[in-house]
């Protein structure tokens, strides 16, 4: 399912390695598997419209990993072991070399476990044995004094047992990913207050799997070839308490696919500035704007305002507005699936009107829908308003207080529904500019370090997100539900709970404890409160007698014991009290052991 930031799922989210986007989402969400953590340092979060200074995809907010990088002259080296439940097993090796202004890195991680299996009564694991592999490697060197080479590059490798069931059988294949990234960029230092930088990124994504029956024969083979290349300028501009970015460049995208008629192709120009000033000596204010010019679509100014301030010592407040967007993706466009297995067709926007047309000329058409007119238009980018309002609270020097309120607007949001019945009785589907949708509430977040050897920090949110369509429907017409014996009620617009996949409320608490030199103690507790995949009622819409997911707590507790200053063994427990829930949440696998051993060579 991905990420989600303030009721946004992980479609709108900008996922960025050391400042570069990683691609691949064949089914709208990132598998965020594939991203190594060996080497990196921290993670920085954006949330809220983006798209002023990233573009598309990035309506809700970005995800930016940060590597580690030497400080001081000189070699390290970092080895790790990992090994958990399910017989899973994660060797690593980091090298660092730095001199002068010559530095490098590599990282070798490797990954592999046996999977798990919730659901014992039917024929297939619910994750089968896979591996993962990841090199990556990193070099700075300083040309001159006022110029810098940077290079990235990365290769990632995984494999992985592919089965599925059809007719009582089991199929049984194998699916194999490969990806691929390498970023170059140049800094010109001018003078101690500007500096350019020209970037070029490119990245490779390929996805292939197959499924053969208990003879050998082969019953289904996908493929997903993603390619983007991306070249970018900037020029960063600082004076006193002035700091300004300006930028311009140009994106390629192509994807060839299985469920693919033709290799969809789509070209980006933009251009982006950012200033950052302090006026009268308190007032912190950002002022953004971007324009994205893409193939077939009509540009677009994405725009962000925030501005910061103290009320006294203690009191910070902090808000912002800011515009987003995000094109219509390939898949939205282009797809041409049916389940080889189940048998529904998915199609996308732009070849659904030709094939529907085509599927009804030859006789396999039972009924259509919608007024097949409907398919002829082409989709419409979705677009947001994010506004977000927040104060810092700083009682005591031990205590810190957050709070922020957030809405977000997002008008022609792309979703899919059923168009016509094929005569096989399975459903077709496509996508349309449907709904205007609204996510908005509050999250807390609270540190509390009462001593150096103590902390705890916690979070929450509130969200309510909601399909304004559907609310507006409850004040011009009747809406009515069945009850378990078939008996028809109306309901009431309180009954109406919101969006699919959303909770209401969602916490956190993490406790660190370092007890003396060598023992420390961390402790995690996770809560998420019921949520709905799918209306099972047939009214459309996602009311309080629908079925929902129950609400559910995980707890992680972990030890680290540092045997030496550069030697540490961690072992621990994630999901202590063993929840699982194999119909709706197979992600979770149940309670999960692990040890690690860390050593750093210098």
């Amino acid at each position: 399912e991905g990420l989600q930031m303030q009721g946004l799922d992980a479609s709108y989210i900008t996922i960025l390695v050391d400042g570069f986007p990683i691609i691949g989402k064949s089914f709208g969400a990132l598998d965020l598997n594939r991203i190594s953590v060996t080497d990196i340092e921290r993670i920085e979060i954006i949330k809220g419209a983006s798209s002023s200074l990233y573009g598309s995809n990035a309506l809700a907010g970005i995800v930016n990993l940060i590597s580690k990088k030497q400080i001081n002259d000189g070699n390290k080296i970092n080895l790790s072991l990992k090994y958990a439940s399910h017989n899973t097993i994660n060797p690593s090796v980091i090298y660092q070399y730095k001199k002068g202004s010559f530095q490098i890195s590599n990282s070798i991680d490797y990954y592999n476990t046996d999977g798990y299996d919730l659901i014992k009564s039917d024929l297939l694991s619910t994750v089968n044995p896979y591996s993962n592999f990841t090199f990556s490697t990193k070099l700075r060197y300083g040309l001159s004094d006022k110029v810098i080479l940077n290079t990235n590059a990365r290769y990632y490798n995984h494999e992985q047992k592919n089965t599925a069931e059809h007719e009582s059988s089991l199929l049984e294949g194998k699916t194999n990913i490969k990806e691929w990234n390498l970023g170059t960029s140049v800094k010109y230092l001018i003078n101690s207050n500007l500096f350019q930088q020209a970037e070029i990124y490119k990245t490779n994504y390929r996805s292939d799997e197959y499924l053969n029956t208990q003879d050998g024969i082969l019953f289904d083979d996908n493929y997903f070839d993603h390619i983007l290349l991306k070249s970018e300028i900037k020029t960063h501009f600082t004076y006193k308490k002035l700091n300004s970015i300006l930028g311009f460049g140009m994106k390629k995208e192509e994807l060839s696919r299985t469920n693919f008629s033709n290799n969809p192709k789509q070209d980006l120009k933009f251009i982006y500035g950012q200033l950052d000033a302090t006026a009268f000596r308190k007032f912190n204010i950002i002022l953004g704007s971007r324009y994205d010019n893409y193939t077939n679509y009509t540009p677009v100014i994405s725009n962000k305002f925030a501005v910061g301030f103290p009320l006294n010592k203690k009191i910070n407040i902090n808000s912002s507005i800011g515009t987003g967007f995000k094109i219509p993706d390939f898949r939205q466009r282009f797809f041409d699936f049916t389940n080889s297995t189940i048998g529904y067709t998915v199609l996308g926007r732009d070849v659904a009107f030709d094939r529907i047309e085509s599927m009804q000329d030859d006789g396999m058409i039972q009924e259509i829908f919608i007024p097949f007119s409907e398919l002829s238009s082409p989709l419409k980018s979705e677009t947001s308003l994010n506004i977000n309002i927040g104060v810092k609270y700083n009682p005591t020097k031990k205590l810190i207080f957050n709070a922020n309120l957030f809405k977000n607007k997002i008008q022609n949001l792309i979703e899919w529904q059923s168009v016509a019945k094929a005569i096989n009785n399975t459903n077709i589907y496509s996508y349309f500019n449907i709904n205007e949708v609204e996510t908005k509430g509050v999250e807390f977040n609270t540190t509390y370090k009462p001593s150096i050897n103590y902390e705890i920090k916690m979070g929450y949110q509130l969200l309510y997100a909601y399909d304004t369509e559907i609310r507006t429907r409850f004040e011009t017409e009747d809406i009515y539900v069945n009850d378990i014996n078939g008996v028809s009620f109306k309901l009431n617009k309180e009954d109406y709970f919101g969006l699919f996949n959303r909770s209401r409320h969602m916490g956190n608490i993490k406790i660190l404890y370092h007890i003396n030199k060598r023992l420390d103690v961390n402790s995690i507790i996770t809560y998420r409160s019921k949520y709905a995949l799918n209306d099972v009622n047939g009214n459309d819409l996602l009311d309080m007698y629908d079925e929902f997911v129950k609400e559910y707590t995980l707890c992680d507790l972990g030890f680290t014991y540092s045997l030496h200053p550069l030697r540490s063994i961690q072992i621990g427990a994630k999901n202590i009290f063993g929840f699982t829930n194999p119909e709706y949440i197979s992600n979770i696998s149940g309670r999960i052991y692990y040890i690690n051993i860390n050593l750093n060579l210098k």
